[in-house]
């Protein structure tokens, strides 16, 4: 009996937290030893009540299919992928999927462009926010007070061309709302642009962004904004056409 108990609390853990948890996080929320959480975790995994990426956990399919408790990140993986695959081919670059969670954003999955320059693939990586295309997108979903509090804990400059402030970030707000994709120039890295749209299921609920990113010398390259912004959006759109 004691070993459910632990189980459905490790549960609860994760199921109270937004996007993935560590497996500090989860020993934490839960309250029990370290080591008892990892062997829970392994287990429930087995069962598929657990799914985990790059040393991160979440509710899994399997009990997700029990629980009606949304889409696994698992499956809004596999719903994603073929837009993801079609995105890189028109664009030759690389395109993530990028999900909230908690205080970063993750790179849930991405396709590496097959090109004689490659830029490094963030799959299962956690990116600020405020620096990176995708968590920019995602950050146009949060209530002003959450905006604010992201702000004032202070945000890191990576590179001269970083925003900072309030009304940086409100800016690049406003492009995603006029153009439907918003822009990192040389934001994170000096050498590599980025864009980002919003996924929305559909009820309009945001689930996660979709970036493409790729060198400053070639990207965006010969296309227009309009058209990067075209392709982009409308994969966004099937992938939560398919969602939904």
């Amino acid at each position: 009996m004691q070993g459910i108990e632990r189980a459905f609390t490790v549960l609860r853990a994760l199921a109270g937290r937004t996007g993935t948890s560590s497996l500090a996080e989860v020993t934490k929320a839960s309250g029990l030893p370290k080591s008892t959480v990892l062997r829970l975790l392994a287990a429930l995994e087995e069962q598929g009540a657990v799914q985990s990426l790059a040393g991160r956990y979440s509710i899994g399919p399997g009990l997700a299919a029990l629980s009606h408790h949304g889409a696994p990140i698992s499956a809004l993986r596999e719903v994603a992928r073929p837009y993801l695959l079609e995105t890189a081919e028109a664009l030759q670059e690389n395109v993530s999927l990028t999900i909230e969670d908690g205080d970063a954003t993750l790179y849930l999955d991405t396709v590496v462009a097959e090109s004689s320059v490659r830029v490094h693939d963030w799959t299962g990586e956690r990116l600020p926010y405020h620096a990176s295309a995708g968590g920019l997108a995602l950050l146009s979903t949060w209530s002003d007070e959450a905006l604010a509090k992201l702000v004032e804990a202070g945000l890191e400059e990576f590179t001269e061309s970083t925003v900072t402030t309030r009304a940086g970030i409100e800016q690049k707000f406003a492009e995603l709302k006029k153009h439907g994709v918003v822009w990192t120039l040389q934001e994170f890295a000096s050498d590599v642009n980025g864009v980002a749209a919003v996924i929305r299921r559909g009820t309009g609920e945001v689930v996660a962004s979709l970036n493409a990113y790729g060198p400053t010398y070639r990207f965006p390259g010969d296309r227009t904004a309009a058209e990067v912004a075209a392709i982009l959006t409308e994969a966004c759109t099937k992938i939560g056409d398919r969602i939904a």
